[in-house]
């Protein structure tokens, strides 16, 4: 699994941040997260990036997420109804894993999401091309 910045998908990025929880790329109609080695996931600690989200995609347009699993870390499941409820316009979330068979993490989160679309990929390519239909779809 390669990152962000040695795949195809780095000469198409708009922005970058660098933070203490990982590495956000945010494009025309979606993000992909690089979350740190070991690293909390939690409502508390998206504060900063959410921020950052609103200054890109407002709080109208709708847009997709993609985590690019390239380290392990750990989520506060139930903060995903925080996260639907704080950024309504994030419509889809693709996980991307060289180990599909490590996603049990997944399947405990489907339980707390709603709203959003989720679905798990083995490749950047194919998340990508998901998202973009998924935003493009809720567009028209």
């Amino acid at each position: 699994m390669k990152p962000i910045i040695e795949s195809y998908l780095s000469r198409k990025t708009n922005k970058t941040y660098n933070l203490k929880i990982g590495n956000f790329y945010f494009f025309e109609n979606f993000v992909v997260v690089e979350y740190a080695e070991d690293s909390l996931v939690s409502m508390a600690a998206l504060q900063t990036i959410k921020t950052i989200g609103l200054q890109h995609y407002g709080t109208k347009s709708p847009f997709g997420m993609i985590v690019n699993k390239i380290h392990s870390y750990n989520t506060v499941p139930t903060d995903a109804m925080k996260l639907e409820k704080e950024v309504p316009n994030l419509i889809a979330t693709a996980i991307v894993s060289k180990d599909l068979t490590k996603t049990i993490n997944f399947d405990l989160e489907n339980h707390f999401f709603k709203h959003i679309n989720r679905r798990i990929f083995s490749t950047l390519e194919d998340a990508e091309k998901w998202i973009v239909k998924k935003v493009e779809e809720h567009n028209s």
